[in-house]
């Protein structure tokens, strides 16, 4: 299925009448919603609404939804990074400074010995696994940590495969303490650049080459994986939704960067972290402030001469001091009846976010819900206006890799029928609700000058700049240079120094209550995000052959597999990939 042809394509404005949707005008439909927010802001305040950005859109798009949230009084903005990343940006700017990937790709190739934990790149990033297996016939060591004997597993030269998924950091730590134990950490660099390494410590001696047994990894593997890494002199580190996707997530991302900073593998060639994105523009919307806690170029909204910047240069009196609720959290405080409109660009939130029973609840109890879709899904069916949006390609603006690398995007096709890029909906939307002080744009290009002149992590990325360079331009940008290699000349936080991250006691959520099998989800290289799947593997539910046997489950049986969030159906498939439990 192509999105942009679709016969299921949302082509004109729809507002729900009843049950039932009927066509409308841009300019009815604009108005009305304007009409509904102004009421719900002066009924219960601006922090009863709530936006989710889209990581599908450009730049630009993203740093007006988190505009237009502000100026109504709300920091209630995320996007989908909250289901991947959130959590590594947070640990990354705390503990470094910025929350992005530290190196370019291209560095790899310099690593002498390259981590992959809870991610595989060779279903989902071909060409990036293209740069690591070159990487290893240069000779750096792959080690590869996993659940699942994955298509990247195949290609380490040492595979640690871990039974109990979430529980990385404890292998992390072990590692951290044969490091130190060992003396084979870099003292010179934490001593310089590092605070807080004596709290680490204590942490990394509770966790002696014993415990890895918990986690059902030989100790001889550990102990060798930990020198091989400390001993190749300069290596990386690549990480996905395995590490992040947990109630441990904090830790296992702490325990990531920790474990670079006792190396000292940050701010040179060949040694970086990565927390690899999966969408277009996750790295983007995180940039331009679509979250709840972050300002435009990872600004805390905490941070009072900061925030008053943005007051000063937006020309509004108050932007809340307080951070907003997480899209999870916003479903959450939906049912509560906290939440009275709901804003949602591009995403599907019915399929996409844990406990679809909670999405469907919480829709359905909200005043006002928008939702800006390229096609009719399973949150659209729960829209009171439903506003069709232009595709990638039929838009202009800039987008971020994993890299920092912004690129400009051209537009190829028009838009069909009534379709808007996102960045026009929202700026019509600003000036129909009558907001003081909001800025009308001309063209995507007058939004591209606002940010580079307010964000400082883009400052002096023009159109003009990133249409004249065709391979992007990486912030950050200093005395007109592009620095593609973060921490050179030390750290982006108050003291200079990285901060070494607590790790704190998650025990007690790692306990599996129900005493039953653990599911853990992987993603395929076939398909994409909630619209496109090619994969005939989809609806595959993947179990430990023993397990299975026990349980009476042949391969190919229809199953169905059921948490305390819902249930499912899936065609059983039996291997070895995955260990018993």
């Amino acid at each position: 299925m192509n999105l942009v042809s679709s016969s299921n394509r949302v082509l004109y404005p729809y507002a729900r009448r009843g049950d039932v949707f009927s066509e409308t005008t841009w300019s009815n439909a604009l108005n009305d919603i304007a009409t509904e927010l102004r009421k719900i802001v002066k009924v219960y305040g601006g922090s009863s609404i709530a936006f989710i950005g889209c990581s599908q859109c450009s730049n630009e798009e993203n740093y007006l939804i988190q505009k237009l949230a502000r100026f109504l009084g709300s920091n209630n903005i995320d996007n989908c990074a909250r289901l991947c990343h959130a959590i590594s940006v947070d640990v990354l700017a705390k503990s470094l400074g910025f929350g992005a990937q530290t190196n370019p790709f291209s560095d790899l190739l310099y690593s002498k010995a390259i981590l992959i934990i809870g991610y595989n790149p060779v279903a989902t990033h071909p060409p990036l696994a293209a740069l690591i297996l070159e990487a290893k016939k240069r000779g750096a060591k792959i080690i590869v940590v996993d659940v699942r004997r994955s298509e990247t597993a195949e290609l380490a030269d040492i595979f640690i495969q871990v039974s109990r998924p979430g529980e990385d950091y404890k292998l992390l730590l072990c590692m951290a303490n044969i490091i130190i134990s060992s003396g084979l950490y870099d003292k010179g660099f934490v001593l310089r650049m590092t605070e807080g390494f004596e709290e680490f410590y204590q942490i990394a001696k509770l966790y002696d080459i014993s415990r890895c047994e918990e986690l059902g990894v030989e100790k001889s593997l550990v102990e060798e994986a930990a020198k091989e890494f400390a001993l190749a002199g300069c290596g990386s580190i690549l990480w996905g939704m395995g590490v992040t996707q947990h109630v441990t997530a904090w830790n296992n991302v702490s325990a990531i960067v920790n474990l670079a900073l006792l190396l000292g593998y940050i701010g040179r060639r060949g040694c970086g972290l990565y927390p690899v994105r999966g969408q277009s523009n996750v790295q983007g919307a995180c940039d331009m402030g679509a979250l709840p806690n972050y300002l435009p170029g990872y600004i805390r909204v905490e941070d009072d001469h900061k925030r008053k910047l943005f007051q000063n240069v937006w020309n509004i009196d108050n932007i809340p001091s307080e951070p907003g609720y997480t899209s999870i959290e916003v479903f959450e405080k939906a049912l509560k009846g906290d939440i009275r409109a709901l804003f949602i660009i591009g995403e599907n939130p019915v399929i996409s976010h844990p406990n679809s029973a909670i999405v469907r609840k919480a829709l359905q109890n909200i005043e006002l819900v928008v939702v800006h879709e390229i096609r009719w899904s399973e949150t659209t069916q729960y829209a009171n206006y439903v506003l069709p949006v232009a595709a990638r390609i039929e838009k202009e603006g800039s987008y971020t890799s994993s890299e920092r690398r912004v690129q400009w995007s051209y537009k190829v096709l028009d838009p069909p029928e009534k379709a808007l890029p996102d960045w026009v909906i929202i700026e019509r939307l600003g000036r129909m609700i009558g907001l003081s002080n909001w800025r009308e744009y001309g063209s995507v290009e007058d939004i591209t000058v606002e940010i580079s002149s307010v964000v400082p992590i883009y400052r002096g990325i023009t159109p003009q700049k990133l249409k004249e360079n065709e391979n992007g331009v990486i912030w950050p940008c200093k005395n007109g240079e592009c620095i593609s290699r973060l921490y050179q000349n030390g750290f982006e936080t108050p003291s200079g120094k990285a901060m070494f991250s607590k790790i704190v006691n998650k025990e007690k959520e790692m306990v599996n209550k129900r005493g039953y099998l653990t599911l853990t989800t992987y993603r395929s290289g076939l398909c994409y995000n909630t619209s496109l799947c090619i994969d005939n593997n989809a609806d595959v539910a993947i179990i430990n052959r023993f397990d299975a046997k026990t349980m009476g489950i042949d391969n190919g049986d229809l199953i169905e597999v059921e948490t305390e969030c819902g249930k499912e159906m899936f065609y059983a498939r039996t291997d070895d990939k995955v260990p018993r439990g």
